[in-house]
């Protein structure tokens, strides 16, 4: 695996927890910030877009890291949790559906990383 294969093969890993940091880290953001007077105000809707662009290009990067180890494991578990976390933002809102999508993105996510580790030879390390 070339350079470039093998920094692209982290993709949709690192885009799954950036996902989850961006919703779950937002809401930490602003509540800290709160505590010391500081008010923001984030629109619910754009936080939504954002997550959604997210688990689209998190799936993308899984996709492309099957291609490379050919385990559907992390790829059915990223694509489980994206259709629940998309049914929980635009259809019928659950704050336990929501944790739970996001738990299997993140298990999806480190089985991902495990998966690329004991699938990878000496030649991913040029």
């Amino acid at each position: 695996m070339s350079a470039p294969e093998q920094r692209l093969s982290w993709l949709g890993s690192v885009i799954s927890l950036l996902t989850v940091a961006t919703c779950y880290g937002t809401l930490a953001a602003v509540s800290l910030l709160s505590l010391i007077g500081i008010s923001v105000v984030i629109e619910e809707a754009t936080l939504v877009k954002l997550i959604t662009g997210l688990l689209v290009l998190a799936l993308m990067g899984m996709v492309y890291s099957w291609r490379i180890h050919r385990h559907l494991g992390p790829l059915l578990l990223s694509l489980g949790a994206a259709l629940l976390l998309l049914w929980v933002f635009y259809v019928s809102y659950s704050k336990p559906l929501e944790l739970a999508g996001f738990a299997l993105l993140v298990i999806a996510s480190i089985w991902d990383f495990c998966t690329k580790k004991r699938s990878c030879t000496d030649n991913c390390h040029d």
